[in-house]
């Protein structure tokens, strides 16, 4: 059994998304921190076996959306999970095409919450682990817009 199925059957999806757990994934080129591409990546290989497996990427992302808190650990790992998603996408990898737009799935209410945490990430940056080695998040959303994501995360 894969880590995401693991994450299903024990109703663990935040941790899983959040790489909390037994669901981290470090890489050296994360400088020790959870690297989320390799979670999605294992998701993603686990949806593509499902019936459905958009709406079910659609759902969890909703749940895990759903648990979010005004932090900044919370609005990193956000604004990561959806550039992950945008970066699969651009290379259609898996199930998903250039017409998937995982946020055109999303209530005004959720996507208000991505324009609050994304706020938030953007004042508080220099908070998230390791912050000071990396890009600005202008910089990073900039990587997220080329991928193909049509929002700007930071107005909803």
């Amino acid at each position: 059994m894969g880590k995401f199925e693991q994450a299903v059957n024990n109703n663990e999806i935040t941790a899983y998304f959040k790489g909390e757990g037994d669901y981290f994934s470090p890489e050296e080129f994360s400088m020790g921190y959870h690297n989320e591409i390799l979670n999605f990546i294992g998701m993603m290989s686990y949806l593509e076996k499902q019936e459905h497996p958009y709406q079910l990427l659609v759902k969890y992302f909703k749940l895990y959306l759903s648990t979010l808190k005004e932090d900044v650990l919370d609005a990193w790992s956000l604004f990561r999970n959806i550039a992950c998603f945008y970066t699969l996408r651009s290379d259609n990898s898996f199930f998903l095409t250039q017409n998937d737009y995982l946020i055109d799935q999303l209530t005004a209410e959720e996507k208000k919450k991505i324009g609050i945490l994304c706020r938030y990430l953007k004042e508080n940056f220099d908070k998230v682990p390791g912050a000071a080695q990396m890009y600005p998040i202008d910089k990073q959303f900039e990587f997220t817009l080329k991928k193909g994501c049509p929002y700007d995360l930071f107005s909803f």
